[in-house]
């Protein structure tokens, strides 16, 4: 059982790493040269902050175009938003118990804050 948990691990792992990786030639570059969990995790963080900037940017360009109840609900769902990554990081954070779930927790927010991101640049356009 523990042998499948690894396994199941380190195939989360690997998928959520080369998901943000390919497209990203930095963040690649950065794993690539990461020889520790602590390396890792790094790497996601950096680039988690360099999304993160991107998604304000977003966030606050989609306030701008939207006007009453409209910008309202975005301010909910932004906060709820907020809510549900920090809540499924956390869980994906913590499936096997061992340090590789902080890599895995790491790269679920990257992931979900650049998808986010991503979301919110096409409610505006280009």
């Amino acid at each position: 059982m523990k042998h499948t948990t690894l396994a199941a691990g380190a195939l989360l792992l690997a998928l959520c790493g080369t998901a943000a990786a390919a497209d990203n030639p930095a963040l690649k570059k950065c794993m690539d040269g990461a020889s520790t969990t602590a390396d890792m995790v790094g790497c996601n963080v950096k680039e988690t902050k360099v999304q993160d900037a991107r998604l304000n940017k977003a966030y606050k360009a989609a306030l701008a175009a939207l006007e009453g109840n409209r910008r309202q609900q975005l301010q909910d769902v932004q906060r709820l938003w907020i809510k549900y990554r920090d809540a499924n990081c956390g869980f994906i954070g913590s499936a096997t118990g061992g340090t590789i779930d902080q890599v895995n927790g790491s790269g679920c927010v990257l992931d979900m804050t650049q998808a986010r991101a991503q979301e919110l640049e096409n409610l505006v356009g280009p």
